[in-house]
């Protein structure tokens, strides 16, 4: 295993482990008091049986004590080789009637006429005292007495530690076989793991199809997670083996018949002949270079979807640039006219999303209105921006409120052929892109197959891959707005882009 890995078992079983010795410790605690009290309760009651005996014993003969030593009531308690006993009778003044000198009991303001038991020591040792007061009527008062016996602890001690470690044994056994119980209990949890990672591992690179193992409740939405991903993933792959299927596809007739006007030049002798192939040779060039362009600008997007990192965009800005990149710079230049929102208008055009997507789908719109948007002046003039009076429209309630000409118009706006206007608008609480444009407009039978990629018109009037429409169609889709097509009533095609108002929280 590679270190710094972590191990969900080894964890697991730590903490088992600590949760158990912390219970141990706490069971041994109550086991050691329980061996101590158990001890204790047991010599006590030999102590107690001997005092009641002695007090028995004990007589008051003409006003003096007398007692009849029962030394069956000690050698109860010399049942314990290792102890030794000792005993105190005394007069309640205080005199010693017989025995040791054991410390005096603890005082009380009551008679104890029951025994009483006290810890102290004697000799040096720990001694267990249990004690009583005598009472007898004498000629003139009551006379007391008191009786003391006294044992060592060692056979108590003994006793508790006896006690004490075959609990203790019966703890660590229990322990023992907790934790075996908890393990083999954690090893049968995460089998379902190892099922899983046995079915993804006998799988083969392509397989991505959802994990047939059954699993526990706690791993479903672990495993809806991952079959979620591969469902992704397998998406991925698929648009991605499309992608290289269409490109490879798309590619190979324009590459051949260039490969062939190549060829065909090269064998001509006529210069006049030769300069028409390399002229073919350039416009074929060029329809490759727009096809692979779009091929490209279609990946990015469909990279870019899957990503979705959107922040606020500025589509006034998004405008100029799509504006500025697509537009031809070669004479003649189509009247381009771009109408934004005054500066410091309220509210602001911005938009939360991907600028690079809205910026290609801006870029197709325009290139779309001006290939397609023409009266038709041939495929020269399409190639040259001279393909007649086709127009961009973006408005607030019909009102411009701003105008920004490309910088191309000023050179030659005497000489353009097409004038196209581009407006950015408030559309309820979103904006609006409207394209119109004074070409053929869009045939009814094609209305449902123009977002298609790869999809173009039975005649085209200019050449393409038939890729503008569905990028833009899926960037729209990517940022939750909408796009329309429609035919002007006055001949044309209008293409509307509604894109939904900023969030607040943006």
């Amino acid at each position: 295993m590679q270190p710094g890995r972590i191990s969900v078992r080894r964890r697991l079983l730590a903490m088992l482990l600590g949760l158990f010795a912390v219970g141990l410790a706490a069971l041994y605690l109550l086991v050691r008091g329980y061996a101590q009290q158990t001890a204790d309760t047991t010599y006590d009651q030999l102590l107690r049986a001997s005092v009641l005996s002695m007090a028995d014993s004990l007589q008051l003969v003409q006003g003096e004590w007398q007692m009849d030593m029962p030394y069956a009531a000690l050698a109860l308690l010399e049942q314990a080789p290792r102890d030794r006993v000792f005993y105190r009778v005394a007069t309640g003044a205080g005199s010693l009637v017989s025995g040791y000198d054991l410390p005096a009991a603890p005082e009380r303001t009551e008679a104890a006429d029951t025994p009483q038991l006290y810890t102290s020591r004697y000799q040096g040792e720990p001694v267990r005292v249990a004690w009583m007061e005598r009472k007898i009527a004498g000629p003139r008062n009551a006379e007391a007495a008191v009786i003391q016996v006294a044992q060592t602890r060692e056979a108590r001690n003994a006793l508790a530690d006896s006690i004490l470690w075959q609990g203790t044994l019966a703890l660590i056994g229990f322990t023992g076989a907790a934790l075996a119980l908890a393990y083999w209990g954690l090893r049968r949890s995460l089998s379902p793991i190892q099922r899983i990672e046995r079915e993804l591992a006998a799988r083969s690179a392509s397989d991505l199809h959802p994990i047939a193992a059954p699993v526990p409740e706690e791993l479903d939405t672990l495993v809806q997670s991952l079959d979620g991903f591969m469902a992704r993933l397998s998406d991925n792959l698929d648009t991605l083996r499309l992608f290289i299927a269409e490109a490879a596809h798309q590619l190979r007739t324009p590459l051949a018949a260039l490969h062939a006007q190549m060829e065909v030049a090269l064998d001509e002798e006529d210069p006049g002949e030769q300069r028409r192939s390399l002229l073919a040779v350039l416009r074929n060039a060029e329809k490759l270079s727009r096809l692979v362009n779009q091929l490209l600008s279609d990946a990015s997007v469909i990279h870019r979807s899957n990503v979705k990192q959107f922040q606020p965009v500025d589509l006034a800005e998004l405008l100029r640039q799509a504006t500025y990149d697509t537009v031809p710079q070669a004479d003649p230049i189509p009247d381009v006219r771009l109408h934004l929102p005054a500066a410091g208008a309220s509210p602001a055009p911005r938009f939360p999303g991907d600028s690079l997507m809205l910026r290609e789908a801006f870029k197709n719109l325009i290139d779309n209105a001006l290939r397609h948007g023409s009266v038709g002046k041939g495929d020269a003039g399409v190639a040259r921006g001279e393909e007649g009076d086709g127009s961009i429209d973006v408005s607030k309630d019909g009102h411009i409120e701003g105008r920004i000409e490309s910088r191309i118009e000023s050179r030659i706006e005497d000489s353009a052929h097409d004038h196209i206007d581009i407006t950015l608008d408030q559309h309820g609480s979103g904006w609006r892109v409207t394209v119109a444009d004074h070409g053929p407009g869009i045939p009814p039978a094609l209305a449902n197959t123009a977002f298609e990629r790869f999809a173009r018109g039975p005649n085209p009037r200019t050449p393409g891959a038939g890729l503008g429409l569905s990028i833009v169609k899926r960037v729209v889709d990517i940022h939750q707005g909408t796009l329309s097509l429609s035919n002007r009533v006055g001949g044309g095609l209008e293409a509307v882009i509604v894109l939904p108002a900023e969030r607040r929280d943006a």
